[in-house]
């Protein structure tokens, strides 16, 4: 049977890499590499002591928080934070849709 340590480890680990799956960092690091295709290795050690160093910060501050801020506080901040961004990108999408759709309107209109 599996430890939970083994599962805490490995759950983790699969959330990551499915989160991370085509984010900015992978562009640049895979723009890097194109562009530098013989120090593919630098290019992997300083990524990956970059990436070491953010989630470092991230758990120092996750276990401060957590000192002074239950779980369910931060989860239900983080989900508030969450669906805010996601409101902000809809509007900001359909006001674009909507300018879009006036400039092609206008275009007929001239011609």
């Amino acid at each position: 049977m599996m430890s939970l340590q083994f599962i805490t480890w490995l759950t983790t680990y699969i959330f990551i890499i499915l989160c991370e799956l085509g984010d900015k960092t992978q562009m640049a690091v895979l723009l890097l590499t194109s562009n530098n295709p013989t120090r593919r290795w630098l290019v992997f050690g300083a990524s990956a002591l970059a990436l070491t160093l953010c989630v470092l910060i991230e758990v120092t501050v996750g276990v401060t928080l957590a000192k002074y801020i239950g779980p369910q506080v931060i989860n239900r901040f983080t989900g508030v934070i969450f669906i805010a961004i996601g409101l902000v990108t809809l509007v900001q999408h359909y006001k674009q849709q909507r300018n879009h759709s006036a400039d092609n309107q206008n275009k007929e209109v001239v011609n």
